[in-house]
């Protein structure tokens, strides 16, 4: 590793370097050398084919590292935490709405991925029905959706905001990709997440019950992730017939 570079985040899968105005994002060892590649060519098909304020990324074939613009700025979830700011919530949907005005990109089809990873899950025979079925009310669509936003992979500068961290995006439902950030704001800031489903119900014109029966499968889908082991019972009852 170059010792001029600075180590700035880590998460799972990989550990973020700084290195003048250059980003590396630095995969470990296990990680296929096809997901970095695929995972680079996600992001740039987005920063080629939309006008949206993504980083273009540069991978070099056989290299376990994707090279990106430094950002310069603040996540919106230190926008909350840090300047106390007030619209965060209301920036969130207004950015996950802007990614949605694109469709036909060269991406995966998310019905048929999300619905191959259900039925050759672990997950109980009874959860994979109702997922399954959860995931066939929605209707399929081309519409490009991220699949992973929250406050923490949209960065604040001053001439607006950039999106980050494109390796889930396909193409589907955007009800799909709405029921996936309820979620993630039920596990880590529920206070907001009933108002962040209304706000996109009325932003995207759906109906609340268009998205709820999106979130079955969406919750099926975290639960297969393992990520969310404090979070398992809650999932569950996403999983089962509710009411949010």
């Amino acid at each position: 590793m170059c010792s001029q570079r600075k180590l700035i985040g880590e998460g799972k899968s990989a550990k973020i370097y700084r290195e003048g105005n250059q980003v590396y994002k630095v995969f470990s060892d296990q990680y296929p050398l096809a997901w970095i590649e695929h995972e680079a060519t996600i992001q740039n098909e987005v920063y080629t084919k939309t006008q949206l304020c993504v980083p273009q990324a540069s991978y070099m074939k056989g290299s376990r590292e994707i090279r990106m613009e430094y950002i310069e700025g603040c996540t919106l979830a230190d926008r909350m935490r840090k300047e106390k700011y007030k619209q965060a919530l209301e920036d969130l949907v207004e950015t996950q709405a802007s990614i949605h005005q694109y469709s036909h990109l060269n991406l995966s089809n998310a019905h048929d991925v999300f619905a191959s990873q259900i039925q050759f899950s672990d997950l109980d025979p009874g959860l994979q029905d109702k997922a399954l079925r959860s995931l066939n009310s929605v209707e399929k669509k081309q519409v490009l959706c991220h699949f992973d936003i929250h406050f923490l992979n949209i960065m604040y500068r001053d001439d607006g905001y950039v999106i980050l961290d494109w390796v889930n995006a396909k193409l589907g439902n955007p009800a799909l990709d709405i029921a996936r950030t309820y979620i993630i704001l039920k596990q880590y800031a529920q206070r907001l997440a009933s108002k962040y489903l209304k706000l996109s119900a009325k932003k995207g014109h759906f109906t609340i019950e268009e998205i709820q029966d999106a979130i079955p499968a969406m919750a099926a889908l975290r639960l297969i992730e393992r990520d969310s082991v404090d979070f398992k019972s809650q999932l569950m009852d996403l999983i089962q017939p509710s009411i949010l």
